[in-house]
């Protein structure tokens, strides 16, 4: 379980780089992303970025080539923004978001959705979009995983300066997501994989100038290669070993996403396994509602990222309803969330 100190903490940035503040964020007349020089992991070699984001009427967003800038001038409700092209089907997936602006108000969420997700339909209203009913699937910055309605302990709370993560396995149907690149788990197992359903990227957010950029994405077939090299991911001295090989090092740049190169903020490396793994961990046996028991180390020289690699042996959240019927209301917007982002606003 997490201790009261680790439950109301957030996530440290990726790096050290200065961001914006909410004033400078509010009083600044150009274009917010524009404020930020931080380009951090996004230098990968096998980094294609095969897809862009989709600028609609129907969202209050303003797309930039890689950045969204959420409700431009206020907000009054939740826009949803995906990606200009469907994940094909037969492929994994893999793309990366970097939080530009401090998170706040109802929710901002990380995730997927189906082309039958109305990009403009929480437009007035203050919800957690992404997952409220069973065509799509969210990863909130408060650390839960949401679909069907139904909301789940899955990470750590995260705001600005972090990265955020998604991987999506269309063979399997499996959805996985990381926090400064270290992967949380899968959190679901459920997602179509019948190619005629279009799955698309998606983001949305309810906070006034919350900025989101689009910093790296790559899609691999599924092969013989890929599934050895998720296997290998999961042992780092193995790996270690492999990328010393000249011969290889082509094939894993092209698999980068997997065990993906890290860069921590000096904030973090105090409590870098306390706080951290402690919170994926403990919260994903709280999720499940059932003990499970992580491998005990034998060997006193084993890498301090074997504690990560334990995330893969979390057993499976299986949702086998996948129609319609199973999705929750939004209820009413409450006194508490109109004020939480009409204050965000004004700061």
């Amino acid at each position: 379980m997490l201790t009261a100190r680790q439950e109301g903490v957030c996530a440290p940035g990726f790096c050290d780089c200065t961001f914006p503040n909410c004033i400078e964020v509010t009083n600044h007349k150009g274009l917010i992303p524009d404020l930020v020089k931080c380009r951090c992991g996004e230098d990968i070699e096998g980094n294609v970025r095969p897809w862009k984001w989709y600028p609609s009427e129907e969202s209050d967003a303003l797309i930039s080539d890689r950045d969204i800038v959420f409700h431009p001038t206020f907000s009054q409700g939740t826009a949803i923004v995906r990606g200009d092209r469907p994940l094909k089907s037969g492929m994994v997936h893999f793309w990366e978001m970097r939080v530009i602006t401090a998170l706040a108000g109802t929710d901002v969420m990380f995730g997927i959705g189906t082309e039958s997700v109305n990009l403009g339909q929480f437009k007035f209203h203050f919800v957690s979009a992404l997952g409220t009913n069973a065509q799509s699937w969210g990863f909130s910055y408060s650390g839960k995983v949401q679909h069907c309605g139904e909301q789940l302990p899955y990470g750590q709370k995260f705001s600005q300066g972090c990265l955020i993560g998604v991987q999506l396995d269309r063979t399997r149907g499996h959805l996985e997501f990381y926090l400064n690149r270290r992967a949380l788990g899968v959190a679901y197992t459920n997602v179509p994989m019948d190619p005629d359903v279009r799955i698309y990227p998606m983001v949305c957010s309810t906070a006034a100038k919350s900025v989101i950029r689009l910093i790296n994405c790559t899609s691999q077939p599924v092969t013989l290669q890929l599934r050895s090299f998720q296997a290998l991911s999961k042992q780092p001295q193995i790996l270690s070993e492999l990328r010393q090989m000249p011969g290889l090092k082509s094939i894993l740049a092209s698999y980068w996403f997997l065990a993906p190169p890290v860069r921590y903020s000096r904030r973090s490396q105090e409590n870098e396994l306390d706080l951290g793994d402690e919170a994926v961990l403990s919260s994903s046996k709280v999720r499940l509602g059932r003990k499970h028991k992580y491998r005990e180390s034998d060997d006193t020289n084993i890498d301090e990222e074997d504690l990560y690699a334990n995330a893969h042996k979390i057993p499976l959240r299986r949702n086998d309803s996948g129609d319609e019927e199973c999705g929750a209301s939004t209820g009413a917007t409450s006194v508490h969330d109109l004020c939480d982002e009409y204050f965000h606003y004004l700061l």
